[in-house]
């Protein structure tokens, strides 16, 4: 026997009893009281929804049909009368119970949301508000204005059109402003929504999307060699002296280069901005701190359109023959090269937060003054055990520990050639002999770094929560530091790139320029017709 609805195909004599469809196996309902109103509401099939004023020459026309009306064009009158047409229409097919209770009992029930308005229906079949002005100065229109349902495509339409008509005035004053004439029912919050989904506000005053923070890469977790896996970045211009007498100040750079486990940083000042240059110090750092694994970098499109004295980094850093003069010796000591997405400072943390410090100390122990290059070379050495003397851990309140950790104490956490070393970190330092303490000294420093420093990156500091407005096809702005954001470039969401949790922050865009790859918090989604209405 068919127990679906399929059985009304059937012959009758197949047909389940009466007791088989009151079976558990139906879906139980409760009953739901739905009010309607006898009127069709027939603007929403109108192809000038959207458009108020559109909608306004539309039912002048109407109005003038109806009542037939033979003079050329529209006046103010026609279009008056029209949108008074338009406006009963809506309130008689969404505010039909109002309209009814005031017409059979003379007001409106107390559960209804323009129940405070004491409204009244005037000599035209419009819903007003009675209010408490009736006595005053103002207007008609202004003390008995007429009320418009929440969230309805026309109320919208009339406050975007009020909107541009006041050059895009806040939502306070396009209130104060509409309620002079309308009354839109939710007030503040219907009209604060128009103003947050208007393309030209956001386009004026762009909010950037921001994905979850991520967790930290497996990088900064391992208990490894100091700058086994680094980060390098340029920092500069700054200029020394010229040996010869009379010559004006030459530019130089600083090479910086951080480890990604421990934080600690190698500086090193290079002449000019040329791949021998980059390699020669590349070659120092790898002389005095061992050959790393892996070296981060972003890819030098942060500089592009960025003030004249970064314009000859972005030259190097984006230029052929150095991407292939640097992946040649990398690929022959055995180095591995990767780079962050472009424009995405914030996956480079470590090495930004490097420079503003390697600056913050340099620019305030010179000042105006210009050194020679010898001494500006001392000096960034000096900064470099400055900073490699920060501690990672607070202070402990304790007076009995003096001791704090810092990158410095993990500089030379393991030999060139590396050897097993039992654990040592629980035997008594006096009964050792002196290799092994400094074995222990070290194991000691890498437990704390694990046990103690590790714990404080747990936090995420912002970004705290997912953001899962971001899809494929999505228009969006793409943030521009260098412009303003009216010039902003519009662009297709092509690609969303997943990390390894899942969460999207990165994305191919398809712009006017070609195809491009940005970071999620670079972009600016543009607001949609559908997010008012609902």
């Amino acid at each position: 026997m068919v127990h679906g609805p399929e059985f009304l195909v059937g012959n009758r004599d197949e047909w389940p009893s009466q007791r088989c469809l009151e079976s558990s196996t139906l879906e139980m309902r409760s009953k739901v009281m739905i009010a309607t109103s006898p009127y069709d509401d027939i603007t929403l099939r109108c192809k000038y929804l959207n458009t108020f004023a559109s909608m306004q020459r539309v039912y002048a026309f109407v109005f003038k049909f109806v009542n037939r009306i033979k003079h050329p064009g529209l006046n103010v009158v026609d279009v008056n009368k029209g949108t008074w047409l338009l406006l009963r229409m809506v309130q008689l097919s969404n505010l039909w119970s109002d309209v009814k209770e005031i017409r059979s009992k003379g007001f409106v029930k107390k559960s209804s949301s323009i129940a405070s308005l004491l409204p009244f229906i005037d000599q035209f079949g419009l819903l007003r508000v009675g209010g408490r002005l009736a006595n005053s100065t103002l207007p008609y229109d202004a003390r008995h204005p007429i009320i418009l349902p929440r969230r309805h495509p026309i109320t919208l339409a009339l406050i975007a059109h009020h909107h541009k008509k006041n050059l895009h005035v806040g939502a306070r004053a396009l209130l104060a402003k509409i309620r002079l004439q309308y009354w839109p029912i939710g007030g503040l919050r219907t009209v604060s929504k128009v103003v947050r989904n208007c393309i030209e506000c956001f386009r004026a005053k762009p909010t950037v999307l921001e994905p979850i923070m991520a967790s930290l890469p497996k990088e900064r977790f391992l208990n490894s060699r100091a700058f086994a896996i680094s980060g390098v970045d340029y920092c500069g211009p700054f200029y020394y002296k010229s040996e010869v007498r009379n010559r004006p100040p030459i530019k130089c750079y600083i090479s910086v280069f951080i480890c990604i486990a421990s934080k600690a940083i190698h500086l090193e000042l290079v002449k000019d901005l040329t791949t021998a240059a980059f390699l020669g110090a590349l070659k120092r750092f790898v002389s005095l701190r061992e050959r790393p694994n892996q070296i981060w970098s972003d890819n030098a499109t942060n500089f592009v359109g960025a003030k004249n004295e970064l314009h000859d980094v972005k030259k190097l850093l984006l230029s052929d023959p150095h991407k292939e003069s640097v992946h040649r010796v990398c690929l022959m000591d055995n180095i591995e090269w990767k780079f962050i997405p472009p424009r995405s400072p914030h996956f480079g943390g470590l090495w930004e937060a490097a420079v503003k410090s390697v600056k913050h100390h340099l620019y305030r122990s010179v000042g105006r003054s210009i050194l020679n290059y010898d001494e500006l070379r001392t000096l960034v050495c000096q900064i470099a055990a400055i900073i490699n003397s920060r501690p990672l851990l607070s202070i402990s309140e304790s007076p009995d520990d003096l001791d704090v950790l810092t990158p410095a104490h993990l500089l030379f956490g393991g030999p060139p050639t590396v050897i097993f070393e039992p654990d040592l970190t629980m035997l008594d330092y006096n009964l050792l002999d002196g290799w092994q303490r400094v074995t222990q000294l070290q194991q000691v420093f890498w437990a704390r770094w694990r046990e103690e420093y590790l714990t404080l990156l747990q936090q995420r500091s912002k970004w705290r929560t997912p953001d899962r407005r971001l899809q494929v096809s999505d228009l969006v702005l793409v943030k521009d530091e260098n412009l303003p954001p009216l010039r902003w470039p519009l662009a297709r969401i092509m690609a969303l790139i997943p990390g390894k949790d899942g969460e999207c922050r990165v994305a191919d865009l398809k712009t006017t320029c070609g195809s491009t790859r940005r970071a999620i918090n670079k972009l600016c989604l543009l607001p949609l017709k559908d997010d008012v209405e609902r």
